[in-house]
């Protein structure tokens, strides 16, 4: 059985580590820490999910999400944001371009799953 791919794109190299400490046992996990670099991963392989950053040099979360979602190759792969950014109005612009959740920093690994698990049973 194939196990569930799963992209993290974050800068962070604790955030990455972290949810790949949290999945990777379970999960085929891939991580990449730059919002250019997902249309090249993209292009080698399909994930089944995407946790993804907000926060990033050059092209932030919220250009690739929008990239992702205006794509109709990408658009029907869960995203969930896990941010740093606490704001109600960064979370409901996540939802407007297309996230299907958001996950405030810091991680909490039962909030990581209970997301993770909800969207891949739709």
């Amino acid at each position: 059985m194939n196990k569930t791919r799963i992209l993290i794109v974050d800068d962070d190299p604790f955030c990455s580590s972290l949810l790949l400490s949290i999945l990777g046992h379970d999960y085929q996990v891939t991580t990449i820490n730059s919002g250019f670099d997902v249309i090249d991963i993209l292009g080698v392989q399909c994930p089944d999910f995407i946790f993804l950053d907000i926060m990033m040099p050059g092209k932030n979360g919220y250009q690739v999400l929008k990239d992702l979602k205006e794509d109709p190759l990408t658009q029907m792969i869960p995203v969930i944001i896990v941010s740093a950014l606490t704001e109600e109005s960064d979370e409901n612009l996540a939802l407007r371009l297309g996230a299907n959740g958001y996950i405030s920093k810091p991680i909490i690994p039962t909030e990581v799953y209970a997301k993770l698990k909800e969207h891949l049973r739709q």
